[in-house]
């Protein structure tokens, strides 16, 4: 019981797997052991029915040759009472001496001159060589006790006067039925010495004019004959018997009841039913005509036993080997799961472990395959949230970082801008002071901690930024603002224009050129805020403006901080992860002839989010 337990809690209870196993293997076994005892049956009693179907057609045999050889005796005696020649020559032979028989054959021979006279041995020797099974005929005189013994080869006349007791006794033992056994032992009127394996029938020759009993005819039968004619047209199964009217066994196919009276009672009405004998057995019992014999057929439950015992090993061998080949199958296919399980297992609890990188690589296109693929989908999804919280919260400190060290003591800052901005003023320096103003109202909006502005904010911003510029290149720089009024109150990430702005100051702006123009625009689109920013300088070549196009589209990596539109990467970058992939930046530039920028953000309201 321990070890049972054992068994269960380290290879059962938590796996799975090894249950359904030991399920599947179970119900196959009992399925194989049903299946097999369903088909074991149903052969048994095919081969039952078969070997029952072979006694009977070996008893039918058997009846037909007996019927033969009854009929071919009843032949002899219809001859020789239908011809009164042979019947005279008959009955004066068993009632004179057989000397003077042979002078009664000299005489009429004389009388007749016939050259051939008709005689009862020719007509019996003719029968011996017709009928092959019979082995001699002797032909008994009750007046004159004597017996003429007729076989193929020879003819022999006995007068044993001194043991009429004896003949009287096996007469009266004949009488009672006319078919028996001719055993060695007894020393009968027609024993020569002949194998104990014979039979006789018997028959009273009587007077056709007075009908008194003059003698007694017996046929001597080999009874190894019956064998020989059954295996030539029959395949004996089972055990045949012969009976007499006494119940005495004639023939006997295993050969040992030869000659002895059967100790079971046999009835008609029970014929292809169980019966008890030594075993139960199944009988097949049929009449030889008005010969008085009965052939009996029996197929004992042993034999049957013994004919389905190969059968019964061969089930039970092919059982196990289809119970061990469905358990290897099985046990194969399941465990080919359970690796795929287990596989599943590692990798979350790599996934547990901070891994992120872990993926599940499995063929297939079943419900482990997709919940692999699942897997693998909230890897990548739980990657990017990380990396995205990540960039952000870096981002942030980043901001927090430069705000505060913008705000180091600002009121000194702003203080000391005013002073001088007033100084200007007062040496007459104003464009100089218009600057310092400026400066000053873009220091103070940058140093705001708000990162969420309104849309006017975000353009006066960078409306001032513009006038230092334009201030600074005295007349060679033209600006443009507009901006839709229904737009200026919904709200945007502060420092998205003013980077693009930048960067057409740094490399488009044409310092030589007097013609210097970009001009920034707000518009509203459906359910979109729109900000153009276009300007007329110098332009990007073509396969730098490829590089750009696919850093925003994520097909090439972000460039380094020497790259010349790293500001415009980073508006959108920050656009794409506070609004989403729907919206950002798009550029549009022919070298020599300017850039556009355009910009596209959701219409939200400020404290809104998307």
């Amino acid at each position: 019981m321990f070890r049972l337990r054992q068994f269960y809690l380290n290879h059962l209870k938590r796996k799975m797997f090894n249950k359904i196993v030991v399920l599947y293997s179970a119900v196959m076994i009992v399925l194989f052991a049903i299946a097999a005892t369903l088909v074991y049956q149903y052969q048994t009693q095919r081969i039952l029915r078969e070997q029952t179907d072979a006694n009977l057609k070996s008893a039918h045999v058997l009846n037909i040759y007996l019927s033969l050889q009854y009929e071919g005796i009843q032949n002899i005696f219809q001859q020789i009472y239908g011809d009164a020649s042979l019947s005279d020559d008959l009955i004066y032979f068993l009632n004179h001496e057989y000397e003077s028989y042979l002078k009664y054959r000299l005489d009429l021979y004389a009388k007749t001159g016939e050259q051939r006279l008709r005689s009862f041995n020719p007509l019996l020797k003719n029968y011996l060589e017709q009928e092959s099974s019979a082995k001699s005929v002797s032909i008994y005189s009750y007046p004159n006790n004597f017996y003429m013994h007729i076989s193929r080869t020879n003819q022999q006349l006995n007068n044993d006067s001194g043991s009429k007791n004896k003949w009287e006794t096996w007469f009266a033992r004949r009488e009672q039925d006319s078919w028996d056994t001719m055993p060695q032992n007894e020393a009968s009127p027609s024993s020569d010495g002949s194998s104990p394996r014979s039979y006789s029938y018997s028959r009273e020759i009587k007077d056709p004019w007075t009908l008194e009993r003059v003698g007694m005819m017996n046929v001597e039968f080999d009874a190894r004959q019956i064998s020989s004619w059954l295996e030539s047209r029959a395949s004996v199964k089972g055990r045949i018997l012969v009976l007499n009217a006494q119940q005495t066994v004639i023939y006997d196919s295993e050969d040992v009841l030869y000659g002895q009276t059967y100790p079971y009672q046999l009835e008609h009405e029970k014929a292809g039913d169980w019966v008890q004998l030594d075993e139960p057995s199944k009988v097949n019992i049929l009449n030889v005509g008005n010969a008085g014999l009965s052939v009996v057929g029996i197929v004992s439950q042993s034999m049957i036993k013994e004919s389905t015992k190969s059968l019964r090993t061969g089930m039970i061998l092919v059982t196990l080997v289809f119970m061990v080949t469905s358990f290897a199958i099985t046990f194969t296919i399941v465990r080919k799961f359970s690796k795929k399980v287990q596989r599943i297992i590692r990798s979350m609890n790599r996934i547990g472990e901070g891994d992120l990188s872990t993926r599940i690589q499995m063929s297939g296109e079943d419900e482990l395959q997709q919940i692999s693929r699942r897997f693998n989908d909230m890897g990548d999804r739980l990657e990017q949230y990380i990396d995205k919280m990540y960039t952000s919260e870096i981002k942030q400190k980043n901001a927090e970082l430069v705000a505060l060290q913008s705000q180091i003591n600002p009121h000194f800052l702003y203080n000391t801008l005013e002073s001088i901005r007033m100084k200007a003023y007062f040496v007459g320096a104003k464009e100089v002071g218009q600057m310092i103003y400026s400066l000053s109202v873009m220091f103070k909006s940058m140093v705001k901690k708000s990162t969420i502005v309104t849309i006017e904010e975000e353009i006066d911003m960078c409306s001032v930024y513009l006038d230092l510029f334009r201030i600074r290149y005295e007349g060679r720089l033209e600006t443009e603002i507009e901006m839709d009024p229904e737009i200026q109150n919904y709200s945007i990430i502060k420092l998205l224009i003013q980077p693009i702005v930048e960067n057409y100051i740094v490399h488009g702006f044409r310092p030589l050129e007097d013609n210097n123009k970009i001009s920034v625009r707000a518009l509203g689109a459906g359910d979109r805020i729109v900000i153009i920013v276009s300007d007329n300088g110098t332009g990007i070549p073509e396969e730098k403006l490829t590089q750009i196009r696919q850093t925003l589209d994520k097909i090439l990596q972000p460039p380094d901080k020497g790259y010349r539109s790293i500001g415009l990467i980073n508006v959108h970058e920050r656009i794409v992860m506070n609004y989403g992939n729907d919206y950002g930046v798009s550029i549009n530039s022919t070298e020599g002839a300017g850039t556009e920028v355009r910009m596209e953000i959701p219409m939200l309201r400020k404290g809104e989010t998307t």
